[in-house]
């Protein structure tokens, strides 16, 4: 995608002698040109910082979290009118489309579910082998169709060859999600089928069972590669076979016979993009993205009474935030440096979807982003304190740590994340950036008691806190934009985060 950018020479002015003229020539010529804008004017920033307000906010976040809005579910009627009310706001304020013409992604949603049951079955053929009844296996809703051949313990590190074969992979309730996301690698080497053997305990099994067994979305559309998959409990399975996954041996006496059904139906949803150019000829084909995401749960469980799943802090408090900080940005009389990327998503509440989609579809090259600044629930909690998730694994972490050292009047202290076991990192949308190698700050205040709850309402958010939360981003923002270099990752964090290679 190309954009104009004209360019203003200045007007030659005639002077009466000529020493001066030739002066002022010598001086053109032996100097590069100044940037349009080295800095932003303090000035100018208090002013604009000032304009993100609680009274705003309070407006914002009550018309997103309203009853009317229905949790805004992905997707949903309601969720569509948030995000073209968003892109008004952005046109609204000046800021050029970041589709095209449009401010508006579409992006694709499938809809999976299992089929008839009678259309799923499962045999292990070899010694001490049979029928696996219904109760101890899980049909994934991945295509309808029969997989046979004979089974092969695989080490996902290294599959091999499994042409005709059907992909044997022991999981446990440590390595679960790193099992069942390799599924389209064992495809790719060959396997007609996947089986999942699952090593935990009953109530994990049947957990797993309710959650394939509702309606399940991902982004795009159907992989029309995708083969039979299903969970198999692996206390069901012959011995001699328990025991060749074990140690890994070969499992060349057993074949598998595995029958799945499916049914699909596609859907699509919005991520709302509106964009401010860089000022800097240099520096304004590099980005900053802010996202935060604007869908929730929609309505659910009744509770007192209530059962519309409001969202207030889960996600308007962002949302909010990121019209607030465009708006901002908007009102400066000479942008930044780089460029400026707002960005509002759908689906993160279903697995990161919108901003899925958006990083293996970039409307702004995702070599030239810079940062992503991410803002996912700010507004419970410390009145006073913010945790800023991955300030530890680049320059953004100094870089934050100098604007609040710059700007004590916001009256905000930065905490490490308290609760490491909730892994929170890989919980919004700044993980769909980070693991394609842009640093990031994930701006929080974490949970509370009304997380997922239909009582996460506009009148209990701490409207003064969640204003100067966003005065502290935007502070960020010109710093990072007007900053003569790229914030850098840490080297450990980069091998664990975008290489995946760990610490």
């Amino acid at each position: 995608m190309m954009f104009d950018r004209s360019t203003h020479g200045g007007a030659a002015i005639a002077r009466p002698l000529l020493s001066i003229l030739l002066v002022l020539t010598s001086l053109a010529c032996s100097r590069a040109p100044e940037p349009l804008s080295a800095q932003t004017d303090p000035r100018d920033a208090n002013a604009a910082a000032e304009t993100i307000s609680a009274a705003d906010l309070r407006v914002r976040i009550g018309a997103l979290a309203h009853d009317s809005m229905r949790g805004r579910p992905t997707p949903s009627p309601e969720l569509e009118k948030a995000a073209r009310h968003i892109a008004r706001r952005f046109e609204s304020f000046g800021l050029l489309p970041g589709d095209g013409d449009s401010y508006l992604q579409t992006f694709p949603l499938t809809f999976s579910s299992r089929g008839a049951s009678d259309g799923e079955s499962l045999t292990i053929d070899g010694p001490g082998g049979g029928a696996i009844g219904s109760e101890d296996f899980i049909a994934v809703p991945s295509v309808s169709g029969r997989a046979t051949g004979e089974l092969r313990v695989v080490d996902l590190g290294a599959p091999g060859v499994l042409t005709g074969t059907i992909a044997l992979v022991s999981v446990s309730q440590s390595n679960a999600n790193a099992a069942l996301t390799s599924a389209r690698d064992l495809l790719d080497a060959g396997a007609s089928g996947v089986l999942f053997a699952v090593d935990a305990s009953d109530q994990y099994f049947e957990g797993l069972r309710r959650f394939f067994s509702r309606e399940r979305m991902a982004v795009g559309v159907p992989d029309e590669l995708i083969a039979p998959t299903a969970l198999v409990r692996m206390s069901s399975l012959p011995a001699a076979l328990q025991s060749a996954i074990g140690s890994g041996g070969a499992t060349g006496q057993f074949s598998a016979s595995l029958r799945t059904s499916a049914s699909f139906r596609q859907d699509q949803a919005l991520n709302t993009i509106g964009w401010i150019e860089g000022s800097d000829p240099e520096l304004r084909d590099e980005y900053i993205v802010f996202t935060a995401h604007m869908d929730h749960v929609g309505v659910g469980r009744p509770v007192d009474g209530d059962s519309i799943y409001n969202g207030a802090d889960d996600d308007a408090s962002g949302t909010a935030t990121i019209i607030e900080l465009a708006e901002a940005f908007a009102s400066l009389p000479t942008p930044p440096r780089r460029s400026l990327v707002f960005m509002t998503v759908s689906g993160e509440e279903n697995g990161l979807l919108g901003s899925a989609w958006y990083a293996e579809h970039p409307l702004f090259p995702t070599e030239e982003t810079v940062a992503n600044i991410n803002i996912d629930m700010i507004g419970r909690n410390w009145e006073d304190t913010v945790v800023a998730i991955g300030r530890d694994e680049s320059t953004l972490g100094d870089m934050l740590d100098r604007v609040l050292e710059e700007h004590a009047e916001l009256g905000l202290a930065m905490i490490d994340d308290p609760w490491p076991e909730e892994n929170f990192y890989f919980r919004s949308d700044h993980f769909n950036f980070a693991r394609k190698g842009v640093p990031i700050l994930f701006f929080f205040t974490g949970p509370h008691e009304d997380y997922h709850g239909p009582n996460d309402e506009a009148d209990r958010i701490l409207y003064d806190k969640t204003a100067r939360i966003g005065r502290l981003i935007f502070f960020l923002g010109i710093e990072i934009a007007n900053e003569a270099d790229r914030p850098q990752w840490d080297a450990a964090a980069y091998r664990r985060i975008v290489e995946g290679a760990g610490s």
